[in-house]
């Protein structure tokens, strides 16, 4: 369906003056909360639109992200300078005061597209696109597209056909959509991910690999191709099933022959290994035509015997994993009983999984009664199971790239049943189990990632302002808006704007509700550039209600005055006198 621009073209020339209720962001583009874009909108991001006061001619639009919104911040400046890529390039971004809303909201603008998605939904039907376009018309521009974002080592994790859009005059290429808005792959249907993906809750999937979105594109050319989804009536657990009896190609295609012409395409894409997936050299030369490689038949291995557990039954360690990670406590006494062994030793594919469960066992004894040692051993096994499968603690589901937004949707939640799991999984070192049971390749991949946490892991070891889980929020989600009480609801992401606030505040309402914060002095010990860990030590346990408390966040203030001004903050130094 393409977006009728014309109605939005009137007067574009010459802009009046921001009428009431139109809001400017960065002194530029004007966003207009009255005019919705609905065609444009997103599960937890509307659209309404947007105008650029230097360039009134063109056409934009703005993503407003939900109260709770967690927008991949860290890559919209990589994003806004790839001029040359078919992607839907954020211009501008930040909070801004939202008509209805207590809170700020943070707004994205881009310009608008050429014309509507390709499909209006993944579920709905088109006329099925023939080998020839999908190879000029989707499959070209968006190799070049991912390939710029490689080399910036981004993802977009949030290719389907919905999100993608036709650009040019007549339609012959197209865009990727929005990528930024959301936490990475939270917004994917199950059945765009990739199986260890689909399993995991989604905002904990994480940014993951440039494989991840091959997956994701080879979906996508599918139901292109077929001109629907095979699998858009099948629910998400049936579809994982399937994918790992089957593998996700013939799981997929249903019985159905693959289009002419790209029965290889497929099968590369849709690869359930990693390694053996298509990428970007391969997709290039299956372009050119002159690629000969294709990929193995997915191998089956399941138990020759089925295992009994919590009323079900079971021959795929995968599937058992999943079911173990959604009944944490049943599976702790599932796995110490004699038919698991007997079970593993005499009827799983590989015995070798017995003795790595004994060993997990062994270490669960060693470890006594300590706190989080039975969800510890769960997921130690389910990680056995299925190695590549999400992190399976206590009902929690997380790749390790999934945390800091795991993190940030519980504490946007106010769930502190959740925090307190998160704070578990980290401190207690299951997170890191999960690199251990990674093979030497997918270890290398995730470099980074493990290195974050285990310094985070550092920051639990103390539980005192500014350490503890309130620090590992902001060290992972460093464009994350403080969430101290003592900012009343204010917007502040960045450290030289905390200041002025609390001078804002004051001036309102008299006073701040308190000056020492778990929150307020992990966002700044989580920013700041000085070494602050004496001073920090001096709010430990004070809450604010002694001389040395005060006197503590007194200097921590003066640090941030000296580095970020103002010169002058008279209704906060009047309060704190």
């Amino acid at each position: 369906m393409s977006i009728d621009q014309e109605d939005q073209e009137e007067d574009l020339e010459r802009l009046p003056d921001p009428e009431p209720g139109e809001i400017v962001l960065a002194g530029r583009y004007r966003i207009m909360p009255s005019s919705p874009l609905s065609e444009l909108g997103q599960p937890g991001a509307e659209a309404v639109i947007a105008r650029d006061q230097r360039n009134p001619g063109d056409l934009l639009f703005a993503r407003v992200c939900g109260p709770d919104g967690m927008p991949r911040v860290e890559i919209m400046d990589l994003l806004r300078h790839m001029q040359e890529s078919n992607l839907m390039r954020p211009l501008e971004w930040g909070p801004v005061d939202w008509p209805g809303s207590d809170q700020r909201r943070f707004a994205v603008v881009f310009q608008r597209p050429d014309h509507g998605p390709l499909m209006s939904s993944y579920k709905s039907t088109i006329k099925p696109l023939t080998s020839e376009e999908i190879s000029h018309r989707i499959l070209a521009p968006i190799i070049l597209t991912l390939g710029y974002m490689k080399q910036r080592s981004v993802t977009h994790r949030a290719i389907r056909p919905d999100n993608i859009y036709y650009t040019g005059q007549s339609s012959n290429s197209v865009i990727l959509g929005d990528c930024v808005t959301a936490p990475a792959a939270s917004r994917q249907p199950a059945v765009f991910e990739t199986i260890e993906s689909a399993m995991t809750a989604p905002n904990g999937r994480g940014p993951g690999l440039m494989c991840d979105d091959f997956y994701a594109l080879g979906i996508t050319i599918l139901i292109l191709s077929m001109g629907e989804c095979p699998v858009k009536d099948i629910d998400d657990d049936s579809l994982i099933a399937a994918k790992i009896a089957k593998g996700s190609y013939a799981a997929l295609m249903c019985g159905q022959r693959p289009p002419f012409g790209l029965r290889e395409l497929l099968r590369g894409m849709l690869s359930d290994d990693p390694m053996e997936r298509w990428g970007l050299e391969e997709l290039e030369q299956w372009l050119g035509g002159s690629l000969r490689r294709s990929v193995q038949q997915h191998q089956i291995k399941t138990a020759n015997r089925r295992f009994l557990f919590a009323g079900a039954e079971f021959r795929d360690c995968r599937i058992l994993a999943q079911a173990f990670g959604r009944n944490w406590e049943g599976a702790n006494i599932a796995i110490r009983s004699s038919a698991f062994d007997k079970w593993l030793r005499r009827s799983a594919p590989d015995p070798v999984l017995a003795d790595h469960v004994n060993s997990a066992l062994q270490a669960d004894a060693d470890a006594g009664t300590r706190s989080g040692a039975n969800g510890r051993l769960v997921a130690r096994v389910c990680m056995i199971l299925d190695p590549t499968g999400p992190i399976r603690y206590k009902g929690l589901s997380m790749m390790p790239g999934g945390l800091g937004a795991t993190l940030a949707s519980a504490f946007y939640g106010k769930d502190q049943a959740e925090i307190q799991l998160i704070a578990e999984c980290i401190s207690t070192g299951t997170i890191l189990d999960w690199f251990v049971a990674q093979s030497a390749n997918i270890q290398s991949t995730f470099e980074v990632v493990q290195g974050a946490i285990k310094k985070v892991q550092q920051l639990m070891r103390h539980s005192g302002p500014g350490y503890g889980v309130e620090c590992v929020l902001y060290t992972l989600n460093p464009h994350s808006p403080c969430l101290s009480p003592v900012l009343c609801g204010k917007y502040v992401a960045l450290l030289r704007h905390l200041l002025p606030t609390l001078e804002q505040v004051v001036a309102d309402r008299g006073s701040l509700p308190s000056l020492v914060d778990k929150h307020m002095a992990a966002f700044i010990a989580s920013h700041i550039r000085n070494n602050i860990d004496r001073t920090l030590a001096s709010l430990e346990g004070r809450q604010g209600d002694s001389i040395a408390g005060k006197l503590g966040m007194l200097t921590i203030f003066a640090t941030l005055q000296a580095e970020f001004g103002p010169e002058g903050l008279p209704y906060l130094t009047e309060w704190l006198a």
